[in-house]
């Protein structure tokens, strides 16, 4: 009977408690300066704090759907741009053909290699999605490869960081241009040759895809060259700094020359 009698004295002093604690609480808020900044400063802390790791969770489980989303809109931009810079060339012959000069399809990476004589990678595109052998594969910050073969759904693509792969580069400031090739060493590293000796200035600038191919769009930012060197007395080897990070791959685009069948036919019309 003691014992029974007891819990409702308990439960309230304990009520009491809490509520004179609360009094208290809002009596140092409403009366001190200091205390009151230091407890709504702490209160504020915690918020944050709370919303922080709110919004990293959040942003955590909706990577996937951003990157899609960032994939999607990034491909959206290369063809726009092609579209706008082809409709500029073609102002001036009144022309009203504005058909972009190069169309992309976004895809991901599922296999990747940079450690053989010949690396690869596989992209979860094909023929079903348009994409053909021969098409060029170019990434955020570089170029990636050439499509070796398709199935219904996959693409197989030699990287450029293979023996025998090569890619017209030029530099921005000279515009003189030559084969980039892979020395097959650093997947981080290729060499831009044939640069004319007279060219003094080329460690530090930009290396730029050529345009001279029917294969990559013109201007694409490449790397930086770090090390230049005379090679066979008439020419420089320039060594390159690639913006791409081929360890980490993941988003890539298949570009198709919408005019290469046109510039393919001409070559073989001449004798």
């Amino acid at each position: 009977m003691n014992n029974r009698s007891g819990l409702p004295s308990t439960l309230t002093a304990i009520i009491l408690f809490l509520v004179l604690a609360a009094l208290s609480i809002l009596l140092v808020v409403e009366n001190g300066v200091v205390q009151r900044y230091r407890i709504l400063g702490a209160v504020r802390n915690m918020q944050a704090w709370c919303w922080t790791r709110t919004s990293n969770i959040a942003h955590y489980f909706n990577y996937r759907t951003e990157n899609e989303r960032l994939s999607a809109e990034n491909r959206q931009l290369h063809e726009r741009l092609s579209r706008y810079e082809a409709a500029a060339r073609q102002l001036d012959s009144l022309s009203v053909r504005i058909e972009p000069d190069f169309s992309y399809i976004g895809a991901n990476v599922v296999k990747n290699t940079v450690d053989q004589q010949h690396n690869h990678l596989v992209l979860d595109r094909g023929r079903e999605d348009g994409v053909e052998p021969g098409m060029g594969v170019v990434a955020p910050q570089g170029v990636v490869g050439i499509v070796g073969a398709v199935s219904s759904h996959y693409a197989y693509v030699f990287s450029i960081l293979g023996a025998g792969q090569s890619v017209s580069a030029k530099l921005s400031r000279s515009g003189a241009f030559g084969p980039m090739t892979w020395p097959g060493i650093e997947p981080d590293r290729m060499l831009l040759s044939e640069i004319p000796v007279h060219i003094q200035d080329a460690p530090g600038d930009t290396v730029l895809t050529s345009g001279y191919s029917t294969i990559y769009p013109p201007d694409i930012p490449l790397g930086l060259v770090i090390e230049a060197k005379v090679s066979k007395g008439s020419s420089q080897e320039l060594s390159v700094q690639l913006f791409e990070e081929f360890r980490t791959l993941h988003h890539v685009y298949i570009v198709k020359n919408n005019h290469k069948a046109e510039i393919e036919a001409l070559y073989e019309q001449v004798p």
